[in-house]
């Protein structure tokens, strides 16, 4: 397992990667996040419309979604709620705000590219019944008219969760170790309801272009709100929080480091 400072470290190493990424190589690994996303999300709702039990459904459901998300971390695509947590590398000064914003601005378009396409092909599948549908469109209008401080402090709440997850998973040197410490906190995001951006993206997408009574400025609104809260909860809180407890320990480490060095040079003396 990796100590906390050798989690961020890598964190702040990843960041500083994505930004320096050639921009092909980035959209083409944002639009693979959005579909593992959505295939995480086609299993959770054949799980919820299928099961007899509905708080059965959801809870398999939840121990299914968090495929996509594993998906993602093994295969090194890009999505844009943890990729905000790689903000770290700006306020520890590797990388410059400007061109991070840059890259997570690509990578949540490539996201959203992903999230279309998966909804298209679903459709044209034709693998969700009618009575999924209804519950994949229920969903979508309940997002797209949900009060907008509701939705914003739902979407800060969602990156917490997601980013201690991915945190969690990073902290881990094996893979299973890694699949172990991310399942658990993406399944409690998914049975919490929260609002995550690209989940939402092929919820909405996928309810518009089956007849779901939503709007486009609806869609755009909850799109915008939603992202911005991903962007509060996993770029300001977890890693504000995150750099902040870095450099604290840091500062203990170095203050005990001398106070060693003090008592050994006397004792030689």
């Amino acid at each position: 397992m990796k100590t906390f400072s050798e989690i961020i470290d890598y964190i702040v190493g990843a960041g500083k990667g994505k930004t320096e990424k050639n921009f092909r190589a980035l959209v083409l690994q944002g639009i693979l996040a959005g579909m593992f996303i959505a295939m995480g999300a086609v299993g959770y709702f054949k799980l919820v419309a299928y099961t007899v039990d509905p708080g059965l459904g959801k809870f398999l459901g939840a121990l299914i979604f968090p495929t996509g998300i594993i998906a993602i971390l093994l295969l090194g695509s890009e999505l844009f709620t943890s990729d905000c947590m790689a903000i770290l590398s700006v306020y520890k000064k590797s990388v410059k705000l400007g061109r991070f914003m840059k890259m997570l601005i690509t990578v949540l378009c490539a996201n959203l590219v992903g999230a279309i396409i998966m909804a298209y092909l679903c459709t044209g599948a034709g693998i969700f019944s009618e009575h999924m549908l209804e519950i994949i469109i229920k969903s979508a209008v309940a997002k797209t008219s949900m009060p907008i401080d509701q939705m914003f402090i739902s979407a800060i709440l969602c990156n917490i969760i997601v980013c201690s997850g991915v945190m969690m998973a990073y902290s881990a040197k094996t893979v299973i170790g890694k699949i172990m410490a991310i399942w658990f906190p993406i399944a409690v995001f998914v049975l919490s309801g929260t609002e995550h951006i690209v989940a939402n993206m092929f919820y909405i997408i996928m309810s518009y272009i089956n007849g779901a009574a939503i709007t486009i400025p609806s869609i755009l609104t909850s799109f915008g709100v939603v992202a911005l809260g991903n962007f509060i909860g996993g770029g300001i809180i977890i890693a504000g929080i995150n750099y902040f407890l870095d450099k604290d320990l840091n500062v203990a480490k170095g203050n005990s480091d001398s106070k060693l060095t003090d008592v050994v040079t006397k004792a030689v003396n």
